[in-house]
């Protein structure tokens, strides 16, 4: 279950060139495109100050509901934490006994980072933005914190989210391998480093069931 902290060999979005570049053009192209509901299998390793865990995860995401879930568990079907939660709410199913000692801060900070992944795709349209050679970033205040969203590479995708409150950060996602799946755009590796309670979480895509849309 113990694993030291590995480097994660994903592949970068290729550099383009930005300059010209229509940005809502950009956000709107990418919205339409990416997978926002859907169930998923991923492998998940959570680096806690060096050492954490390795497991599969089954993932479900409904921003119709404003809701998620994950369940992490080992190879042999021992479980390592299982989260749920709708809008701001998070409920701790199951924690490890590794992070117990830290209550339900850590459970909440789990459950925000999934939000951070897993929802809001593209900058609310107020978002300012700028133009970079390679690449986008709009930047807006969201919830406390101040939310950046960079697009890059010859598909114009996002690529970084970059969450901080005053000069200081508390959250970096990184997304990598974006593949074209069931009609949609699914990020197939992600990396997420929290500042505040200083873990890293490393999600490969495994398998996607995506969710019939209503209507």
């Amino acid at each position: 279950m113990l694993t030291g902290c590995t480097t994660v060999p994903f592949e970068s979005e290729p550099k383009a060139d930005f300059r010209g570049v229509d940005a809502a053009a950009v956000v709107e192209d990418f919205d339409a495109a990416v997978g926002q509901r859907f169930e998923l299998l991923q492998s998940v390793v959570f680096d806690f100050f060096g050492k954490g865990f390795t497991g599969l995860g089954y993932l479900s995401v409904d921003p119709d509901s404003d809701a998620y879930m994950l369940s992490c568990m080992t190879p042999a079907g021992i479980s390592l934490f299982e989260l749920k939660g709708t809008g701001n709410d998070v409920e701790a199913l199951f924690i490890p006994p590794q992070l117990e000692k830290h209550g339900d801060r850590i459970a909440e900070s789990m459950g925000r980072d999934l939000r951070r992944i897993y929802f809001g795709w593209v900058p609310p349209e107020e978002a300012m933005v700028k133009h970079k050679r390679n690449q986008l970033v709009f930047k807006s205040k969201q919830n406390g914190e101040t939310v950046e969203y960079t697009f890059s590479g010859a598909r114009h995708l996002l690529t970084e989210k970059h969450f901080s409150s005053g000069w200081k950060t508390r959250c970096i996602v990184r997304y990598y391998d974006y593949e074209e799946m069931d009609g949609r755009l699914y990020p197939k590796g992600i990396i997420l480093y929290n500042k505040e309670f200083h873990y890293r979480m490393v999600l490969r895509l495994k398998a996607l069931y995506p969710m019939q849309d209503d209507g």
